[in-house]
Parts: C-alpha cells; sequence; structure tokens
C-alpha cells in the first residue's frame, strides 16, 4: 500500500496546524512544508468540506483547525479524499475475477480490517505527542 501525496500533505498540514495553533496561510506552511502554497490551497478544499480545517477570510486569513487535535483521525484525511484504506486493491469484488474462490482473500482482508483499526486510532494530537503506541 503506497499513500498518495495528497493524504501525506494533508496530515502533515494539519499536524503543522496543529502545533501552531493558530491561524495560517498557505505561504507560511508552503514554506514549513516546503511544498507549494497552491498545491496546499488544493488540499484545503476537501479538508474543509469534510470539517477538519476552517477556511478564514482576509488580509489575515488561512485555515486553523476546525476540530481538536485528538478528533482528528488519519482515517478522517482518507475520508476528506474519499480515498480507501486498502492495502491491495484486491477488494474481492468485481475487481477481481475469482472474487470468493480467491483463496488469499481472507488474509488480505484481516490485514486491511487491522489496518483500518490502526488509520481509526492515530490522531493529530498523537503524532505531535510522539505516542503511537496507545
Amino acid at each position: 500500500m503506497k499513500i498518495n501525496t495528497k493524504i501525506r500533505y494533508s496530515l502533515r498540514m494539519l499536524v503543522m496546524l496543529a502545533e501552531r495553533g493558530e491561524v495560517m496561510n498557505t505561504a507560511e506552511l508552503g514554506e514549513k512544508m516546503q511544498v507549494s502554497p497552491k498545491y496546499l490551497r488544493k488540499l484545503a478544499g476537501p479538508l474543509d468540506k469534510a470539517g477538519l480545517i476552517s477556511s478564514i477570510q482576509g488580509i489575515y486569513g488561512g485555515y486553523l483547525l476546525d476540530k481538536k487535535a485528538d478528533e482528528i483521525t488519519l482515517a478522517n484525511i482518507f475520508e476528506a479524499f474519499g480515498e480507501k484504506i486498502d492495502i491491495t486493491g484486491c477488494s474481492g469484488d468485481e475487481n477481481c475475477p475469482l472474487n470468493e474462490e480467491c483463496l488469499t482473500r481472507p488474509l488480505w482482508e484481516h490485514l486491511r480490517n487491522i489496518v483500518q483499526v490502526e488509520f481509526h486510532k492515530i490522531t493529530i494530537k498523537k503524532l505531535l505527542n510522539k505516542d503511537l503506541t496507545s
């Protein structure tokens, strides 16, 4: 499973906003993250729509977390972009000609479920505290 740049950069953006605890514009975020402000604005739309961040308009505007850092999970970011948490892309449905007959399908489903549970446990606050064990 490879996690795409939308998810990785969005996670970094949320962690940075949580760490700062104040409004940050995409120019500031881009400089700190070494990512194009234009790309960050593109990522902000789905994050805002999902209720993870708020957009503040005006000369001193930018973005702010819309939830507490301990309420935002890695799974929320996937959901904001309509991405599935799937380690193989082999979900045993129409993508697989073997479907129910595949002998390895239970393994992939088991591992996918483990990853999904973990992604729902990992919060922005845990990342800030460097505490991924609980």
